[in-house]
């Protein structure tokens, strides 16, 4: 299993993602859409794929339905528990600023003498060399750009006030719809967890960092987690194609492109302190068509989807991988995809009895191994254990029934 290394992750995915959207030849075209007709991309993450991620369930009716037919729920970024999930950063102040630069060299500067109808020269030079940012302390001699525009404008007459105010409300109301769209993805994302470990199997040390995913993602340690081994979808694997579109082989077309969809967009999350940010001049560029879509570049494009795979470093405990698909693809599937990669499910150190039943019958359905997660008796960590001390005890059990006299 492939290591961890920050740095690397950053630069193959920025990599990855930009050779994918320098692909695009429609205006419309998504990230799937690009890799369904340009699947030899997919080659460059073949020393990148993980040979097994982990992922966290709540023991709910749905979700061991789910694996019970080995499929996936990919949820819409809205329902995360992170606010800046998945969401671009931008400034606009800057936007403002800049469309307000922009406003006064189109209409001209005047002279001194007609200060009271416009901008002079200085107040130009003294707008542009302002900051949006917030100052701190008195010694940094530029000039915030919202105490610059108010006093410039307390000088100037109530009718050309009217106008710069308004103008400024039309730049705020033109950036936030741009982001608003931007932000309004359709999108779905499944989220796993990889080990700090090159251990496969995993060994006890391994689950250490888990404690925390147990009690969030868990419910606190009632639910379980299972293992999926997707080395026999490593790209290298997988390509070439090998399935044209007929009538009779409709559906081994479609389960090659969903398993090329579902490797193309998985991604390790990126952890840092720093949001993926949409500079004020692509943003200025972005336009909106007569049926209200955004039109974009490619490069705007991939920022976008860098913005999916990027977190707070608050997080980096989590170690996380995603898989991210167009949302009308998940749609198809009803949001779930087929995924029938389980070769291990681990059970909870709380989980209940009944539940504990249901998932060990459903394991020797799918014939993978269960493993029972116990408390250690001195230290802060988790013991796996074999299911077959359940099986023995719970058979033991049927003579103790306080009903035998």
């Amino acid at each position: 299993m492939r290591s961890w290394n920050y740095k690397s992750q950053k630069k193959w995915q920025k990599s990855f993602i930009n050779n994918v959207f320098a692909n695009k030849t429609k205006k419309y075209d998504t990230f799937s859409k690009i890799l369904i007709n340009n699947p030899e991309l997919l080659n460059d993450k073949n020393i990148h794929m993980p040979r097994a991620i982990f992922k966290f369930y709540t023991p709910t009716a749905e979700n061991i339905i789910d694996i019970k037919k080995r499929r996936l729920w990919f949820s819409h970024p809205q329902s995360f528990n992170d606010p800046f999930d998945c969401h671009t950063g931008y400034d606009a102040s800057s936007y403002e600023k800049l469309s307000l630069l922009e406003y006064i060299k189109q209409i001209g500067l005047v002279d001194e003498s007609n200060i009271k109808h416009g901008f002079t020269e200085s107040e130009y030079y003294r707008i542009y060399n302002s900051t949006t940012e917030y100052i701190w302390g008195w010694s940094n001699k530029n000039e915030e750009y919202w105490s610059v525009i108010h006093k410039v404008c307390d000088e100037k007459s109530k009718e050309f006030q009217n106008t710069i105010y308004k103008l400024r409300a039309d730049f705020r109301n033109e950036v936030e719809t741009k982001i608003g769209k931007l932000r309004d993805v359709n999108i779905r994302i499944a989220c796993f967890s990889e080990l700090d470990s090159n251990n496969f199997p995993p060994t006890s040390n391994d689950f250490e960092h888990m404690i925390q995913m147990w009690s969030h993602y868990a419910d606190n340690h009632k639910g379980f987690c299972v293992q999926y081994d997707i080395s026999k979808i490593n790209p290298s694997n997988i390509l070439p194609l090998k399935q044209a579109y007929t009538k009779d082989t409709g559906e081994a077309f479609l389960a090659e492109r969903t398993v090329l969809l579902t490797v193309a967009g998985l991604f390790p999350v990126i952890y840092t302190a720093n949001r993926i940010n949409i500079p004020k001049t692509k943003l200025k560029k972005i336009q909106i068509d007569d049926n209200n879509k955004l039109i974009h570049d490619s490069e705007v494009d991939a920022l976008l989807y860098k913005s999916f795979i990027v977190k707070s470093a608050k997080w980096n405990y989590e170690r996380e991988w995603r898989i991210i698909i167009d949302g009308d693809i998940c749609q198809f599937f009803d949001n779930k995809i087929p995924f029938p990669y389980i070769n291990k499910i681990f059970l909870g150190c709380k989980m209940e009895k009944h539940n504990i039943d249901t998932m060990l019958e459903i394991a020797d359905e799918l014939n993978v191994e269960v493993v029972l997660m116990r408390m250690d008796n001195k230290k802060f960590i988790l013991e796996p254990q074999d299911s077959s001390s359940y099986k023995r005890d719970k058979e033991w059990s049927k003579w103790r029934n306080p009903m035998y006299l």
